[in-house]
């Protein structure tokens, strides 16, 4: 079990931030053999300068639940590739059901991606998660359940 602090954008990417501390634990999963590709299609038309990263607005991605998001690795982009897709707010459980609706793009020119271009293409696996005890968890379950 680690304590670890949760640092997130609240209204909007870049926008302001918050911090919420949590406990979490390790865990495995495992992907099932049923995946879906979802292209990553920009919504806004933006201006892009060369390594300078920015948000970029993309139609809504739905994840479903129990699903993971994986990028496929393969440039899709003449001016840049998709470092990350994002969502402002806390941070879900896989279990729950996310939208993603930004990008952070990272440019290798200069040059305007235009709306309705495609940015990247992503995998979306259904997994199932195995939430093994960590070291330690057992043992602060049992004296939260069995105090004495």
């Amino acid at each position: 079990m680690a304590k670890i602090e949760c640092v997130y954008w609240k209204d909007k990417i870049g926008g302001e931030i918050e911090r919420r501390t949590t406990e979490a634990f390790s865990y495995g999963f495992t992907v099932g053999p049923h995946g879906e590709w979802e292209m990553v299609i920009a919504k806004e038309d933006k201006e892009v300068r060369k390594n300078e990263l920015v948000n970029i607005k993309i139609g809504e991605i739905e994840v479903p639940e129990k699903a993971i998001v994986l990028p496929c690795a393969i440039m899709r982009h003449a001016l840049g590739v998709a470092a990350s897709l994002a969502t402002p707010g806390k941070a879900k459980p896989v279990e729950e059901r996310r939208v993603l609706d930004e990008v952070i793009f990272h440019p290798f020119a200069d040059g305007k991606v235009s709306k309705g271009e495609l940015l990247c293409v992503v995998n979306i696996f259904y997994a199932t998660v195995e939430r093994r005890l960590a070291r330690g968890a057992a043992e602060k379950w049992l004296r939260e359940r069995y105090r004495y």
